[in-house]
């Protein structure tokens, strides 16, 4: 049974698009397709905007022509770099906060990857996944 929304139930036009222009945006870069594809499965479920990247080249592209509130990067993408994508992207756009993964321990990164960065290893739970970012959202991770 599908409820009847009356007007003082219904949300307005108004709302939904203040709903939508209050939506964090993430940029999620994975060159391992199906993980690409749950995390920004998992983080548009969680209520962000989510834009989506298979290599630093394509990041590049989006982050030229959009503004992103989070960049979530793998460290080691076919044919590029995480760490190099995220120093570029925070030249563009020093607001941005930067949520790094890995399938290689942070120790293997050396000093690639500040300490005060945020850090998942691979493989990671979506709920850490979704934490980090939205930690990130608030401002409490790297920038």
């Amino acid at each position: 049974m599908t409820p009847i929304l009356s007007a003082w139930t219904r949300r307005s036009k108004l709302e939904d698009q203040f709903a939508d222009t209050c939506r964090k945006r993430v940029l999620v870069v994975e060159d391992e397709l199906m993980i690409g594809e749950i995390a920004a499965e998992a983080l548009e479920e969680a209520g962000f905007a989510v834009f989506s990247a298979a290599s630093a080249e394509e990041a590049a592209v989006i982050l030229a022509h959009e503004a992103v509130d989070v960049l979530f990067t793998d460290i080691n993408l076919g044919g590029g770099d995480g760490c190099d994508l995220a120093n570029k992207a925070l030249e563009a756009q020093p607001s941005l906060s930067v949520v790094f993964a890995s399938g290689r321990s942070r120790r293997c990164h050396g000093n690639r990857v500040p300490t005060e960065a945020a850090f998942l290893a691979k493989p990671y739970r979506l709920s850490d996944m979704i934490s980090e970012v939205d930690r990130a959202v608030r401002g409490t991770a790297y920038q």
